[in-house]
């Protein structure tokens, strides 16, 4: 990746916490001459202490982590700053550690042997500008930052599931129109089958969190964001 591209992270500060020394110098290596400034360590606990100390932009961590679980790592870090965005790196997990991150609030997952480049791509989106940038605007006090994958209503986050991030993202890309029964089986559910009590579940779910009814329901249609 050309470095002019990778200068936009020159006001982005990095916390990186991974136990494979080998893997966590290469990734040193890789972002240290391009970020703002780059911390680093193998464990969790010492990873909560940097974080409280240095308040990174974004958090690049293991799952499995030696003396605290990259998991309960992440809920502390939550509790702390709602904002943070969080890269997930895992060689395995179950589904339901990867549903846990995404629920965390983890803006991606990516599984080792990671790609650079995938990785450099996801850090450029979660710059401090570009986050500012990304976020939309859905009236009534709500907005939605689809690179946090956080709705906020006034200045507070509210955090959503995996699938509720995914069903507000895919409306939003639309614009305020219809996305279809089908649209939402191919491009959320793929191969796994959505019946539409599960599809009103989550979009129940997203109403409740938000207190309001942004998302309506056009029968035997599908469903449009209501952006008041």
């Amino acid at each position: 990746m050309k470095k002019e591209i990778l200068d936009d992270l020159r006001d982005t500060v990095i916390l990186l916490v991974e136990d494979d020394a080998d893997l966590r110098s290469l990734i040193e290596r890789s972002i240290k001459q391009h970020a703002k400034a780059l911390y680093s360590t193998g464990e969790g606990k010492k990873a909560l202490s940097i974080f409280k100390e240095k308040a990174p932009h974004v958090i690049i961590t293991d799952l499995d982590l030696p003396k605290m679980s990259g998991l309960d790592f992440l809920k502390e870090v939550r509790n702390i700053d709602p904002k943070v965005s969080i890269v997930i790196i895992t060689a395995y997990g179950t589904e339901e550690n990867l549903a846990d991150g995404y629920g965390l609030g983890a803006c991606s997952v990516l599984k080792k042997p990671i790609d650079l480049d995938e990785l450099f791509m996801i850090l450029l989106a979660n710059t401090p500008k570009k986050i500012t940038k990304t976020t939309v605007s859905l009236g009534n006090h709500l907005s939605y930052n689809p690179t946090e994958m956080l709705l906020y209503y006034k200045s507070n986050p509210i955090l959503l599931t995996k699938k509720e991030n995914q069903i507000l993202s895919l409306l939003l890309q639309y614009k305020g129109g219809v996305v279809s029964y089908d649209e939402f089986q191919t491009f959320i559910w793929g191969d796994s089958p959505m019946t539409l009590d599960t599809l009103r579940m989550h979009i129940n779910s997203i109403r409740k969190k938000s207190h309001q009814n942004i998302i309506r329901n056009l029968s035997g249609v599908g469903y449009k964001l209501s952006m008041g």
